[in-house]
Parts: C-alpha cells; sequence; structure tokens
C-alpha cells in the first residue's frame, strides 16, 4: 500500500513538472509576438497554481495510509524540543556541506560558479515576487516527499537489512542524483548530493519528515535573501574586492 503511495507520489512530482508545458504552447503558438521573457511571465500564475495543486497532494497522498516507513513507525522520534534544534542545526548543516561542496565544485572539479537553475529560480522570484512562495514553501514541501519519504525511505527500508551504513549511502546517493536529474544541473551535481546527504540525515536522526522540511525551506529562504534582498550589497561587496585585488596586483 505504502509503495503505491509513494509511487503516486513520484507521478504527482513529474505532473507537476510538466503541467505548464502544454499551456506554454498554447499561448505561445496564439501570441507569436511574445518575447521568451513575456512568455514566461503569463506562464508563471499556472505554474504557481500547479505547485499548489501539488504540494496538497503530495501531502494528502502522504498521510491518508496507515502503512508508514521505517522512520516514521519508530518509536524514537525525536521530541519538540529535539526536533525545534534539529531544524536550526541542520539549517546550519545543510549551509556549511553546500559552502564545501560548492567550493569543491569550483576549485577541483573546475566547474562553473554559477547555475543556470538558480539563475532562473532568482530571475523569476524578481519577475513576480510572490513565486518565492513557490520557491521557499511548495518546492521543498513537494520535494521531500518525493526525495526523502518516496525515494530515500523506500531504497532505505530496502537495502537497510544488510547493512544500515550503505543503506544511508545507496539511498542517499540514489535520491541525490534524481534530485539533480530533475533540476537538470549536472555541472552542480556534487552540490545536490550534499543536499540529498544532509536532508536524508536530518531524516534519519529525527524520523520526522518536517524536519527535512523546515531546512530545506530555511535553505531556499537564505539563498532567495541573499540573491534578492541583498543583491545590492553582496555586488558592492564583489566590487570592493575587485579593488582590493587591483591594488594587491599592483605591488
Amino acid at each position: 500500500m505504502r509503495k503505491a503511495f509513494s509511487l503516486f507520489i513520484i507521478l504527482t512530482f513529474i505532473v507537476v513538472q510538466v503541467a505548464v508545458v502544454p499551456i506554454a504552447m498554447v499561448i505561445g503558438f496564439t501570441n507569436q509576438d511574445l518575447t521568451q521573457a513575456e512568455l514566461l511571465n503569463k506562464v508563471m500564475p499556472y505554474q504557481f497554481g500547479a505547485f499548489v495543486l501539488g504540494a496538497i497532494a503530495v501531502i494528502i497522498l502522504g498521510n491518508t495510509h496507515k502503512d508508514k516507513n521505517i522512520f516514521e513507525r519508530s518509536e524514537k522520534k525525536s521530541p519538540l524540543y529535539a526536533t525545534v534544534l534539529w531544524i536550526i542545526g541542520g539549517t546550519f548543516l545543510a549551509y556549511t556541506s553546500q559552502i564545501i561542496a560548492g567550493l569543491i565544485n569550483v576549485y577541483v572539479l573546475q566547474n562553473p560558479i554559477e547555475s543556470q537553475n538558480t539563475e532562473g529560480i532568482i530571475d523569476m522570484v524578481l519577475s513576480a515576487p510572490y513565486m518565492v512562495i513557490l520557491v521557499v514553501v511548495l518546492g521543498p514541501i513537494i520535494e521531500e516527499y518525493v526525495f526523502r519519504r518516496a525515494i530515500f525511505a523506500e531504497l532505505y527500508e530496502l537495502m537497510a537489512r544488510m547493512n544500515k551504513v550503505v543503506a544511508f549511502l545507496l539511498a542517499g546517493l540514489i535520491s541525490g542524483l534524481v534530485f539533480a536529474l530533475a533540476h537538470w544541473d549536472f555541472t552542480h551535481i556534487i552540490i545536490y548530493l550534499a543536499m540529498s546527504y544532509t536532508f536524508s540525515f536530518v531524516y534519519l536522526m529525527t524520523k520526522r519528515l518536517i524536519v527535512p522540511i523546515m531546512v530545506h525551506m530555511l535553505m531556499n529562504g537564505i539563498v532567495v535573501l541573499l540573491q534578492v534582498v541583498l543583491k545590492d550589497h553582496i555586488e558592492a561587496i564583489e566590487k570592493l574586492q575587485s579593488v582590493a585585488q587591483a591594488i594587491i596586483h599592483l605591488f
């Protein structure tokens, strides 16, 4: 029963991702003079609606059956105070692991700093501020139900009979690779894997899906805050760093 609901959750995620494609095609065909930016602005309300319905759907699908996974049927769920601490600590851990993975990605793997996926999301938020709800709230809810409950937890339970550490590493790896595939961003795959292991770790430790959901929300919120609200300040700091480097090179 649970595996069927997990499959439906994954299918819901896929439907949400492609739901606006036919709408965009119709709008583009009937308004051929639209620029790409104008077309995106017209499509975004439909995308927002799809994510609202998707979030509602996965919550219902994930909570209408009593056949819980290995984590959620555990009697060792974290109490409320520990859950709050794990959310705070998990956010710090997620941000730290993202920074470390980012440095490895740039300086070891020689991949670009910029992520087209992140830049596209920020442009979307700048064009339509209400889309911040999609990025910070709706997206994390859907993705954690998919990648933590429907994929990671199912794989972990399937493999945990062998070795729990191996089960965690393999389940986290597979869910992380699928996560990167869903975002279609393979040059930053190490960052997606870092996030996958972090979110999976806090889920494993607390046995509560709300924890990786909240950590994911806070992570996305921090990124939006840094990239949108503090954008001018960051650009000013980068200019000062460029000037400082130029002065250093003179000497």
